[in-house]
C-alpha cells in the first residue's frame, strides 16, 4: 500500500515510511493513497476472526506486513482489550488491560514490533492504524456477541486520533453509526462542527482530564484534508499561521458534520459521572472514560437516540488511582482491592 499526506496527495510513500515518521517531508499526516476497498464479504470474514487475529489481520493490510495473531499476543497480551456491557445497550470498551493502564501502551508495543525496535510513542499513522484494527477486533466482538447493525461510538477527542479513526474506519465499511467526540473546558471542535469556525490561537486550559487538554488537535488536519482536500488544508494551515479563525465553506461544513456530534462536558460533570457510574454500574472509570460516558448521556439526551453505544476508554482507573480513590471516598489500596 502506497500513502500520500494531507498537505500533497501526488508524491507517493511507501507504507513503512509511514510507519516509521510522524510527518511527510511536506510537514503532511500520512494517510493511504487509496482507501482499503472491503467488499461484505471481505468485512465478514475480518469479523469472524479472533479479536487478535484480527488486529493483526488489519495491519497487515495497511502495512503489507505478516503479523500473526501470536505477535499480537506476544505484544500486547491475549486480552489487552475487554468488553463490559452496561446498562441501556451501553458498551464500555476497556482498551487499557496491560501494566500501564493505558491504550498507548498497547500501541506503543504493537508499533515496536512491527518496527522491530523499541520507540517512546507510535506515531500519528501508526498510532491511526492500531486504533482502527482494535475498532475492526471490537466490533468483530460485537457481532459473535449477537449485535448487529450500526455502532454508534463515543470518545474523547483529545487530539483527535480515536474520532479519526472511527471516521476511516467507518469509510471502509465497519458498521459505524454516529462518532460522538467529547471535550471538556477546551472545546474548539464543538465551536467548529457546531458554529463552523475554529480559533487556531486558543490556549488549553488545563483540566481534570489531561488527555482532552488539546486546544488545536493535532489529528484535525486529517477531517479537514478528508472533507475538502489539499486545497481546504492550505486554507487551514493559512489561518493556523497567521493565528486566525478556520472557517469552512458549507459543502465541507456539511461534509464534516455528517455522523459527527460533538459534547462537551464540565470538569465537575467529571468528577460527578466517577461515583455515579459506580453506584449505578458497579463500573471503575478513570477521568477520560467518565467523560466519554458522560458525553454519551448528553448525546442521547439530545438527540433521542438508544440504540448500541460503545465507549471507547483509553485510561483505566489505576492511572488517576488517587482522584478516582478520592472521587469515591476510599483509600487508593481499596481501589485496586475492587479492580
Amino acid at each position: 500500500m502506497l500513502y500520500v499526506t494531507t498537505r500533497n496527495s501526488r508524491d507517493a510513500f511507501t507504507a513503512q515510511r509511514a510507519l516509521r515518521e510522524n510527518r511527510g517531508p511536506d510537514g503532511g499526516l500520512y494517510l493511504p493513497f487509496r482507501a482499503p476497498v472491503l467488499s461484505p464479504e471481505d468485512m465478514d470474514g475480518l469479523l469472524a476472526l479472533p479479536f487478535n487475529r484480527c488486529v493483526a489481520e488489519v495491519l497487515n493490510l495497511l502495512f503489507r506486513t505478516r503479523l500473526t495473531a501470536w505477535d499480537v499476543d506476544f505484544s500486547v497480551g491475549r486480552y489487552p482489550v475487554r468488553l463490559e456491557a452496561l446498562r441501556n445497550r451501553i458498551i464500555l470498551a476497556e482498551a487499557w488491560h496491560n501494566p500501564d493502564w493505558s491504550f498507548e501502551t498497547l500501541a506503543r508495543n504493537l508499533v515496536s514490533y512491527l518496527r522491530g525496535e523499541e520507540i517512546r510513542k507510535a506515531g500519528s499513522w501508526a498510532g491511526i492504524a492500531v486504533r482502527i484494527a482494535v475498532l475492526f477486533g471490537v466490533f468483530g466482538e460485537l457481532k459473535r456477541s449477537g449485535c448487529d447493525g450500526n455502532v454508534d461510538i463515543c470518545a474523547v477527542s483529545g487530539d483527535f486520533s480515536t474520532p479519526i479513526s472511527a471516521w476511516y474506519a467507518r469509510q471502509w465499511g465497519l458498521p459505524i453509526g454516529s462518532i460522538v467526540c467529547c471535550c471538556g473546558e477546551n472545546n474548539g471542535l464543538w465551536d467548529l462542527i457546531c458554529h463552523g469556525q475554529l480559533r487556531t490561537d486558543a490556549v488549553s486550559v488545563p483540566t481534570a482530564v489531561p488527555e482532552a487538554d488539546a486546544a488545536l488537535p493535532e489529528e484535525l488536519e486529517r477531517l479537514v484534508y478528508g472533507c475538502g482536500g489539499t486545497a481546504e488544508v492550505e486554507r487551514y494551515l493559512d489561518a493556523c499561521r497567521t493565528g486566525g479563525i478556520y472557517c469552512p465553506g458549507d459543502p465541507v461544513l456539511s461534509a464534516m458534520r455528517r455522523g459527527l456530534y460533538v459534547s462537551v462536558v464540565s470538569s465537575q460533570r467529571v468528577e460527578r459521572t466517577i461515583p455515579n457510574a459506580w453506584r449505578t454500574h458497579g463500573c471503575l472509570m478513570s477521568p477520560g472514560t467518565a467523560l466519554a460516558y458522560a458525553g454519551l448521556l448528553d448525546y442521547r439526551a439530545k438527540t433521542g437516540r438508544t440504540g448500541t453505544c460503545l465507549v471507547f476508554s483509553e485510561s483505566g482507573p489505576l492511572s488517576s488511582a488517587e482522584t478516582v480513590a478520592g472521587l469515591l471516598g476510599i483509600p487508593v489500596e481499596e481501589l485496586k482491592n475492587r479492580m
